[in-house]
């Protein structure tokens, strides 16, 4: 019986071993049916775990050729666990092809979302350079799920390239989608704590041309970011802590001063946040 929920300790490692053993003895008998079937009974689960070391333990196998098609078999499967497999599968096999990968998760991004967005993670860390021009394309998608998916695991480089950060985030700042909204601004946070000059001063730059849904996003932003920047200033008396905060307060009092009435008045609204305690404790 597989376990439902969370990682696999010793126990349950030696117990999928074994399953995976009589699994490969299967398949070198030519039993490749009967394989399958106890592969996708042990995938017909909700473990997020058991997916991915069954996954990666199926690359092991030495008849790659074999395996290989077993696997395109398994595409598109009905199961969700096995589909998630297949993608744990591709990603050890083609660790050091990442265009392979791309072109699997352009098929699979869709139907298995949790396992795309592990491995949009990785990639990010491992492949800064491929992933910058690939997730520029999916931020272009007609498609709302893949075009957030395209800042999934952006945060690798959000401090330190602020100017492709930027780039890629006005490309859906005006969006409606709230799950697209919420992920422009975490990843627009992480950017603006790693380089908050060149950041604010974009920021600036996006409000004189002011969308009701563009406002609302970066509204909700500074308020986090002035929110984390008095509480590290008030904790952490760290030189950087302090570099953010003064650039912080001294851009929404410029904001506050400014001729143009969108940048006036979010730096008024957000002055008047910083005076208020209450309401930042309750954000």
């Amino acid at each position: 019986m597989n376990k439902d929920l969370g990682r696999l300790d010793f126990r349950d490692i030696k117990v999928y071993d074994e399953k995976m053993s009589k699994i490969f003895h299967l398949l070198d008998e030519g039993q490749t049916e009967k394989a399958k079937d106890i592969i996708i009974k042990m995938l017909t689960t909700p473990n997020y775990f058991i997916r991915e070391f069954v996954g990666k333990k199926l690359v092991n196998y030495q008849n790659k050729e074999l395996m290989d098609q077993l696997i395109l078999s398994f595409l598109g499967h009905k199961v969700y666990g096995v589909r998630a497999a297949v993608i744990f599968y591709y990603n050890l096999k083609f660790n050091k092809d990442p265009e392979k990968i791309i072109s699997l998760l352009e098929l699979c991004w869709n139907d298995t979302p949790w396992e795309t967005e592990h491995v949009l993670h990785e990639m990010w860390q491992k492949y800064p350079a491929i992933m910058k021009k690939e997730m520029m394309r999916w931020a272009k998608s007609e498609f709302n799920k893949q075009r957030t998916l395209a800042y999934h695991g952006i945060e690798a480089i959000a401090g330190s390239d602020p100017t492709y950060i930027t780039t890629i985030i006005e490309l859906n700042l005006d969006s409606d989608n709230l799950e697209l909204q919420k992920k422009i601004t975490n990843v627009l946070t992480h950017a603006v704590k790693g380089s908050p000059a060149e950041c604010y001063s974009f920021i600036r730059e996006w409000l004189t041309n002011p969308s009701e849904t563009r406002i609302k996003t970066l509204y909700i932003t500074m308020k986090k970011l002035v929110s984390i920047a008095i509480h590290n200033h008030t904790n952490n008396k760290s030189p950087k802590n302090d570099e953010f905060y003064l650039l912080t307060m001294q851009s929404i009092k410029d904001w506050k001063a400014d001729p143009d009435k969108s940048i006036s008045s979010m730096g008024e609204k957000l002055v008047s946040y910083v005076k208020n305690p209450g309401q930042r404790e309750e954000n």
